[in-house]
């Protein structure tokens, strides 16, 4: 094996030009497929992050009760109704919640579990009056499904009770600022003495429908506003969000709520992600297949040139698998140094990429990751490609007679 790799280096050697210019073109493949996973990869994250940065990943609600009815005759027949008194339709709560909490904290892959009471209300300030969407939390886990620490633009996060914290666009819509004084009241509960709130923190998580109607406070205060027994809903956050799934199938056997996962919300970005990946796998394999074909032509070439010397290998009793290990390595060669260079140039233009497209605030207008280039899935596939490339001319130097390779 020394001497065929002894040869394939001096093949290699010998034709500067042509080993640079085929070593550059198996680099830009590379450097074509890094960019292309990079770019794909960073996109699918940030889909993702968009998805699931502000939203449970795993949510436990409880089942929905059916409503008491009553039978009637019609036409000889009997027709069910159902027994609901206008505006006493309730949504149910989880009342006994504690053990809930207890069993998702132990469910492995959690990383966090939040009780959360919900109310719909009025929120006054002066003669402006909002529909606000209430959402009652723990002040120490306010922070915890939505990044609402990361979106404040103005005060903090305490919601101890007598606070709250409000969407930017909603504060505009009331002229409030911190520290002003608002007005809370149940539309449903005319006789509820309005209950009167500091604004401690403005928030812009950039979507609209929180932006400009949500409002966070204690979740011990919204319960007795809105006298509520139980909690509504319990939120998770979980390490992998695609094993999201998974924690909410084991959730569902251990616990009688109704359990549900962000993928099974978002069933089209799934798809999209699916399409999204396919695209980029094939446009990576094209690149593989250039790769592939750069190789094989240069090796043919080189065996038209070299068949005299490859007659006088022979005739000096050389075998044909020497000559077919001579050229396969060439071809070794040639993939694993184009694609060292590949990788190297690869990350460099997408950390380039990532760093022109940089934002004032710090985020990239291109969602592209360096880190996700599959850099040593590139290096592996283009010496694996090149290396079989390789083997058709291979065979054929294997192939040539002596005495009509040394007379030609």
């Amino acid at each position: 094996m020394i001497f065929e790799i002894r040869v394939a280096f001096r093949y290699l050697v010998s034709a500067r030009l042509q080993t640079l210019l085929l070593t550059l073109g198996v680099a830009v493949g590379v450097v074509v497929f890094t960019f292309i996973a990079a770019l794909m990869n960073g996109l699918g994250k940030r889909l993702v992050d968009d998805v699931t940065g502000s939203v449970a990943h795993v949510s436990l609600e409880p089942e929905e009760h059916l409503p008491p009815f009553f039978l009637s005759s019609l036409d000889g027949g009997m027709v069910p109704h159902i027994a609901v008194q206008p505006g006493r339709a309730t949504k149910p709560l989880i009342r006994t919640y504690r053990p809930y909490l207890e069993i998702a904290r132990r469910t492995p892959g959690v990383r966090a579990v939040v009780p959360e009471a919900f109310g719909a209300g009025i929120l006054a300030r002066g003669e402006k009056e909002n529909a606000v969407a209430v959402t009652g939390v723990d002040a120490l886990q306010i922070d915890e499904i939505a990044p609402l620490r990361r979106a404040l633009v103005q005060g903090d996060l305490d919601i101890r009770p007598g606070n709250i914290v409000l969407g930017a666009t909603l504060a505009k819509d009331l002229g409030v600022t911190v520290g002003d004084r608002v007005l809370l009241r149940p539309p449903a509960l005319r006789d509820v003495v309005p209950l009167a709130l500091t604004v401690r923190g403005i928030f812009l998580l950039g979507i609209q429908a929180v932006d400009e109607r949500v409002i966070y406070m204690d979740i011990q205060a919204t319960k007795t506003l809105f006298q509520l027994d139980g909690v509504s809903v319990i939120e998770l956050k979980v390490d992998d969000v695609w094993q999201a799934q998974a924690i909410a199938d084991r959730l569902a056997r251990t616990t009688p709520l109704k359990v549900s996962s962000w993928l099974e919300r978002n069933v089209r970005l799934q798809e999209g992600l699916r399409a999204q990946a396919s695209s980029g796998e094939m446009i990576k394999g094209f690149s593989l297949v250039t790769i592939a074909i750069g190789v094989a032509s240069a090796l043919f070439l080189s065996v038209s040139r070299r068949r005299s010397e490859i007659g006088i290998l022979r005739s000096f009793g050389i075998g044909r698998g020497a000559i077919l290990r001579t050229f396969v390595l060439q071809g070794l060669f040639i993939g694993m140094i184009g694609a060292t260079i590949g990788v190297l140039l690869g990350y460099g233009f997408a950390e380039l990429l990532l760093h022109v497209s940089r934002r004032a605030d710090g985020t990239s207008s291109m969602p592209i990751d360096p880190a996700s280039g599959e850099y040593l899935r590139a290096f592996l596939l283009t010496t694996i490609a090149s290396a079989l490339a390789a083997v058709l001319p291979a065979r054929s130097a294997a192939k040539l007679d002596p005495l009509q390779a040394i007379q030609s």
